[in-house]
């Protein structure tokens, strides 16, 4: 099975961009609680844009710094919930190209980027890559994609496609998909520098010395002893010779989908609209499901405004038609825009008639009257239920055995094999 690693560059600063359009092409500088170790939790840089890399911003630098710089860089608040949410869309969207997607996690330097990862389709590597990017580019997230044999050949293809040592700030080079050839990941990663793996700094200082400075070097060494060294440290060498494994958690959609977007001088309230709902159409898309409830928050001059709607909509367009009739309604126009999928229906189902009564009577509304179709999808979206409780008593029982050890054993080698590299 071939891997596809999604390499998305400067992770929080598009997971602000995508939400507010005006920032984009500005001086930006993201900035959120550092280690324990700096600073008593002092704010820190840990994204920028390429207008704030050009004035002197660095990841990692602290957020007063980033302030004196200069007057024209602009300093935003890192929000985890924001990126929580921009992670989960990338995964919804990648499930209508690829029958199993790993949500992945941060790589990088103090986590600046983020890679997740997928198993392609029966197409050729640089056709299965470019669909990606356009798919991803119409939630506005740009990313790189590599696609090789293993996972640790994979992330190196997208995140250092042409092998040279990048700085903290990365752009997306022209070489957006990189493919390895079957077979060619020990011959891909060999140039590559050691410094792509997670050894130590004193080990990676003695290795150089001693004249091993590439992947390709570090795998022709002779194996570790197993006598002084503990055996999961050999997998170093296993990443090095490209035989990482290709081993996925697949990501199951659970929470329900919002998407957000500031309204001002760039963005206006129709285009908004628009854009809101074909980002919610993807990832309605991915999970092969459509909308049967919305939540429609206006951010207003009086204040947030909640405006719940019961619809049936699959498409971008008939989405923007029951947003816009809900805004439509408001005595001011909204500055900020966010719609919440509260009730989803599977594609083929009957969907729920509109309710003849306004939202303020709907809780009143015996639960006979209501769709029985909506809210059994709706108790499926927000709770495990009895299968779910059953598979795990079942899996806790079979952890008893001795089958069950061998699966917990395979399963925490599994586990193990990205973190031995600097993902």
């Amino acid at each position: 099975m071939r891997i596809a690693c999604v390499h998305v560059p400067q992770f929080a600063l598009q997971c602000i961009t995508r939400i507010d359009p005006a920032l984009r092409g500005g001086a930006v500088a993201v900035v959120a609680a550092g280690s324990a170790a700096a600073q008593r939790h002092a704010p820190v840089v840990t994204a920028c844009s390429r207008a704030a890399w050009a004035l002197g911003v660095r990841i990692g630098m602290p957020a007063a710094a980033a302030h004196a710089i200069s007057p024209e860089v602009v300093v935003v608040p890192a929000d985890p919930a924001i990126e929580r949410e921009a992670a989960c869309a990338l995964a919804d969207a990648l499930l209508a190209l690829a029958p199993i997607v790993d949500a992945g996690g941060r790589v990088g330097p103090g986590g600046a980027h983020f890679a997740l990862y997928c198993a392609p389709t029966k197409t050729r590597g640089t056709t299965f890559g470019d669909r990606v990017i356009a798919r991803l580019a119409e939630l506005g997230i740009t990313a790189r994609v590599g696609i090789a044999d293993d996972r640790f050949t994979a992330w190196v293809a997208a995140s250092h496609p042409t092998g040279e040592r990048r700085s903290e700030h990365e752009s997306v080079a022209d070489e957006s998909v990189t493919s390895v050839p079957r077979g060619g990941s020990a011959a891909f990663l060999a140039p590559r520098p050691l410094s792509l793996l997670a050894i130590s700094p004193e080990v990676q200082h003695m290795l150089e010395a001693l004249g091993v400075a590439t992947l390709g070097e570090f795998a022709a060494l002779p194996a570790p002893s197993h006598a002084v060294v503990r055996p999961f440290e050999a997998d170093y060498q296993a990443l090095a010779r490209g035989d990482s494994g290709h081993a996925l958690r697949p990501y199951a959609p659970e929470a329900p989908i919002s998407e957000e977007v500031v309204l001002g001088r760039t963005t206006s309230t129709p285009a908004g609209i628009a854009l809101l709902a074909e980002r919610i159409a993807l990832r309605l898309n991915g999970r092969a499901r459509g909308a049967a409830r919305l939540e429609v928050t206006a951010s207003t001059e009086a204040g947030p405004q909640l405006l719940p709607l019961t619809c049936s909509a699959i498409t971008a367009e008939q989405l923007a038609e029951h947003v816009t009739t809900a805004v439509s309604s408001l005595a001011s126009p909204p500055w900020r825009l966010r719609v919440v999928v509260t009730g989803e229906m599977l594609l083929g189902e009957p969907a729920a008639p509109p309710l003849p009564m306004s939202a303020a009577a709907a809780p009143a509304m015996p639960a006979s009257a209501r769709s029985p179709s909506t809210d059994t999808l709706a108790l499926v979206l927000s709770t495990t239920g009895a299968l779910g409780l059953r598979a795990e008593r079942r899996d806790v029982q079979h952890r008893r055995t001795r089958r069950g050890k061998q699966r917990e054993r395979r399963r925490a080698e599994a586990l193990l094999q990205p973190r031995l590299f600097k993902s």
